[in-house]
């Protein structure tokens, strides 16, 4: 039987190409995260051009603050107990500004009595460590690293054709790919942003008292400063937000006079201190999509939104838009409907925009709010503090959104 050359391109795709429920294009944070929480029975492919595979991730200065909501989603998908060995617990959160008496207290057990907290703070590559290692042990996850793609076509199913030449196939692709997504931009996706002209300078301290596994936020002109726990009693994790050039002279400083300033801002909260790490900075910038989604294509995490660190929400929301997509996929699957229903993407797209409107608004919000040195703004501020204090159901109203729930 003589064979055409059609069919023997025919065979060689077939026998370049791969089958797939869902293609996730960005290993990072959201990525990782999204493969190990989506149904076990769906087979996922994961694409990042990084070598995630044979390389740790090191130290950045960052930690994410994880809300209570969010540990039960890391409990689920099996890094919880991998990260206790280095989470530090926020058992309280003390708000002050910096003209105001009044100190706002949020108490860890009115959220979760039986841990006792709001969330944890883990440094940022030891969650990433974590989402690898138990990637790495999923049958259902494959990864493709390092590569990147190099075509996509939405037919009947998505396309995916990758440097090394080797075919994907799906029926739904999530671009986890970041703030700065470059498959939000390949499908012009209108997206908006703001640029607060604030940088964020983050590093690890060690002080003279422990901090009993007080978080505490001081707001002040130009941004606020974060001090946050680690499981070491007397380290914690600094934010220190300011205006880009105020922060440029800060990172300048000397190490004498750097100690003398943040212990200013401090208010001498935890005694002597030592700076005991490198100092990053990051330029702060909000951005959202106008839609969540393209095609069989959606996005997640800070391809879809990313706000303001302000109340350290920004991992947490990313998660929130994957429990959303997940509670989907599920219903579907119980149904019998295919995962890449249009009514599946519309549902995504309308609550989790809905979702991440809430918190971008409210973010944004809460740093213009205690950014203005307006003095009717700044006597509210810390009338505020206090009426909340005192209001036993609207502080609740904020200790349950600062845990997440």
């Amino acid at each position: 039987m003589r064979i055409t050359l059609k069919q023997v391109q025919c065979r060689l795709h077939e026998a370049r190409s791969m089958n797939f429920d869902i293609i996730i294009i960005g290993g990072s944070f959201a990525g990782m995260t999204a493969a190990l929480a989506l149904p076990r029975d769906l087979k996922i492919a994961v694409i990042e051009k990084q070598d995630i595979v044979n390389h740790d991730r090191k130290r950045d200065g960052r930690a994410y603050a994880i809300s209570s909501a969010s540990l039960k989603l890391f409990h689920k998908i099996g890094i919880y107990d991998e990260l206790q060995t280095h989470a530090g617990k926020i058992s309280d959160i003390k708000i002050t500004d910096h003209n105001s008496p009044f100190i706002l207290d949020f108490l860890g057990r009115e959220v979760d009595e039986k841990e006792d907290q709001l969330g944890q703070i883990i440094e940022n590559f030891h969650i990433y460590n974590a989402l690898r290692n138990q990637m790495l042990q999923r049958e259902n996850i494959k990864i493709f690293s390092p590569n990147f793609y190099q075509k996509i076509e939405f037919l009947d199913d998505v396309k995916l054709e990758l440097d090394d030449g080797k075919i994907l196939e799906a029926k739904l692709l999530l671009a986890c790919d970041g703030r700065l997504s470059r498959l939000r931009e390949l499908y012009q996706i209108y997206t908006t942003r703001k640029d607060y002209h604030q940088t964020a300078i983050v590093f690890n301290i060690s002080h003279q008292h422990p901090h009993q596994n007080v978080a505490y936020e001081k707001f002040f002109p130009g941004g606020p400063l974060a001090i946050l726990p680690f499981k070491d009693q007397h380290q914690s994790s600094i934010v220190w937000v300011a205006k880009d050039e105020i922060a440029q002279a800060i990172i300048e400083l000397d190490d004498k006079n750097f100690i003398h300033q943040l212990q200013t801002k401090m208010e001498d909260c935890l005694g002597e201190i030592e700076v005991i790490s490198e100092k990053f900075s990051y330029p702060l910038f909000a951005i959202e999509a106008d839609k969540f989604y393209f095609e069989k294509m959606l996005l997640v995490g800070d391809a879809a939104c990313g706000v303001h660190p302000i109340a350290g929400q920004g991992f947490n929301l990313a998660i929130s838009g994957i429990k959303i997509l997940c509670e989907l996929l599920e219903q579907n699957l119980f149904c019998g409907l295919k995962i890449s229903a249009q009514s599946l993407i519309d549902a995504y797209n309308k609550k989790a925009k809905i979702t991440a409107k809430k918190m971008l608004i409210a973010t944004d919000i809460l740093n213009s709010l205690f950014e203005t040195k307006n003095f009717p703004i700044s006597l509210a501020r810390g009338f505020g503090l206090g009426l909340v204090n005192k209001l036993p159901r609207l502080k609740n109203f904020f200790i349950k959104s600062a845990g997440g729930f």
